[in-house]
């Protein structure tokens, strides 16, 4: 009798693992519709992979694997395309819905792909949950502390998320961030399994700029007439370092609030340098041309591969740094308002 025992307990477990082991999915399913007239390919663009798929009567399907959950972005067309959000992928049946549309920024016309709703998989559940808490309080007197103990919540809860670092690197955004409460949530993550560009994109916004008070690093780069420019040259003025893309709508659309500082400061030993991330050189020459911006322009096509733009953590654009005349950095990404006040007080 024992031993019948054992035995249906050990077969028991047996094909409980077998039954586990089956129901693990190894593999992703995106279906969608789609919002729009638009009928041709659909780019999905995650781990290191571009897949495509046509369009056809407002829907498309995507097939793939994902190691760990991670992200996804989709690209229209063979514009410039503006991805408005990442969405989560892990290996599940996830369904998609997307408006396809245009929007023209500063003359330039770009695919923009708006991603509407998404369900099926445990991170959708987590984002709904989250997003109807915030629809709910997000206009409340005490949103702020309502939000920080619902993050506190998901983190806690969820601490090897990638939406529970996702969610905090979007608090920190946020010209209200709590930094101190920021950084005691970060210290509760799991970080062995989230993707190091968003942990180091969190750590970039809430925790001192380690760059800040140290010697820049200097390197060369040619510019539109290979001509090759080095940053010791600017020693003795004050440079701001611009890393900017012809594809980037938010680099292009603070073009003209520079200008303006430019020509307040130019004849007052400043000077600014934009380091330009295209891999196209035409696009880029062609973007010189029409923004018509009369300072020095540098050319990076390893884009964010490059060693200067790890050197300097570049993890998105547009960013910059103020570097003082002795070659100091003073600044990471400022405002327009915060520069202008710096130069007013340093430039005489």
């Amino acid at each position: 009798m024992k031993d019948s025992i054992v035995f249906k307990v050990v077969m028991f477990l047996f094909f409980s693992t077998i039954m586990m082991s089956q129901s693990k999915r190894d593999y992703f399913s995106v279906t969608g519709i789609t919002h729009g007239n638009y009928s041709g390919y659909l780019y999905l663009d995650y781990n290191d992979t571009r897949d495509s798929c046509k369009v056809v009567n407002n829907q498309f399907y995507f097939k793939g694997k994902m190691p760990i959950i991670g992200t996804g972005s989709f690209i229209i067309g063979k514009g410039p395309t503006i991805m408005t959000q990442d969405f989560y992928l892990e290996n599940e049946d996830i369904n998609l819905e997307l408006t396809l549309t245009k929007k023209t920024v500063r003359n330039v016309e770009y695919d923009w792909v708006i991603i509407n709703s998404v369900s099926g998989t445990k991170t959708s559940s987590i984002q709904k949950d989250y997003e109807m808490f915030k629809a709910k309080h997000e206009k409340d007197k005490s949103w702020q502390a309502k939000r920080y103990n619902k993050l506190d919540s998901i983190v806690s809860k969820y601490p090897d998320h990638p939406y529970s670092l996702g969610l905090l690197v979007e608090a920190s955004w946020d010209s209200l961030a709590n930094k101190q409460r920021l950084q005691q949530l970060y210290q509760k993550l799991d970080l062995s399994s989230q993707d190091p560009q968003d942990i180091l994109r969190l750590r970039k916004n809430i925790f001192a700029s380690l760059k800040i008070g140290k010697p820049m690093t200097n390197f060369e780069l040619p510019n539109e007439k290979e001509k090759l420019i080095n940053t010791n040259q600017y020693r003795g003025s004050v440079l701001l370092i611009d890393f900017w893309a012809s594809w980037c709508a938010p680099c292009l659309e603070q073009i003209p609030k520079v200008k303006k500082l430019y020509e307040k400061y130019k004849n007052k030993n400043f000077k600014i340098l934009t380091i330009s991330l295209d891999k196209s050189k035409e696009k880029w020459v062609s973007a010189l041309k029409k923004e018509d911006m009369l300072w020095d322009n540098v050319l990076e096509s390893r884009d964010f591969s490059s060693p200067i733009v790890k050197e300097y953590e570049i993890i998105s654009i547009p960013s910059s740094f103020l570097i003082d005349a002795n070659g100091i950095i003073v600044g990471n990404d400022m405002t327009i308002t915060e520069l202008d006040d710096y130069l007013s007080k340093n430039l005489k």
